[in-house]
């Protein structure tokens, strides 16, 4: 014997206009990018620091929440680096604080770089290009900032965002990308 089930057919599209195609966060399945916020950086730091001095490179990213249990997928893409001179370290850093008024702390670190050799034959004066992406957990609904710093040891001077003007009539962006993803 065969048993022949039948069902009406079912439009994906149709259904999202019944809710005059806005699906409301809470019932977007798990994984769902729910929003994204970008920071732009354009132009290039150039960073006389001393030793051991934090510089600001100007990038910043603001998003709040949705939901406390969402992850916030945090992206920074098309940073170009140059160390002046041999013998110089650079570490890159996000930091993130909670709220308009919360201290800015430390988060992740990424792209130790060590610019060693001579200034005849060594790495020093070469382009970089760090990137990172990484999972944070948002475990609230205020605002969260994250922001991009540079460290250095060492005394050449270190250009962030190197040929921020670009080349052959372009600019060349960085940015740094936070993405609420639901859970």
């Amino acid at each position: 014997m065969v048993v022949r089930i039948e069902k009406a057919a079912f439009n994906i599209r149709e259904k999202i206009n019944e809710m005059d195609g806005v699906t409301p966060y809470h019932k977007l399945p798990p994984g769902s990018v729910i929003q994204v916020q970008q920071g732009i950086l354009t132009s290039q730091t150039e960073s006389t620091a001393g030793t051991g001095v934090r510089v600001n490179l100007g990038l910043e990213v603001a998003i709040t929440p949705h939901f406390p249990s969402s992850k916030i997928l945090v992206t920074v893409d098309g940073l170009s680096m140059r160390v002046r001179a041999a013998s110089t370290t650079y570490f890159l850093m996000i930091q993130r604080r909670f709220g308009n008024g919360g201290d800015w702390v430390d988060h992740f670190v990424f792209a130790e770089y060590a610019g060693g050799g001579s200034t005849t034959g060594g790495l020093y004066n070469r382009e970089h290009f760090p990137g990172t992406s990484y999972l944070d957990s948002a475990g609230t609904t205020q605002e969260i900032s994250y922001r991009l710093q540079g460290e250095k040891l060492g005394g050449a001077n270190i250009a962030y965002h190197h040929n921020a003007s670009g080349g052959r009539g372009a600019r060349n962006y960085c940015t740094l990308t936070a993405m609420e993803v639901k859970q």
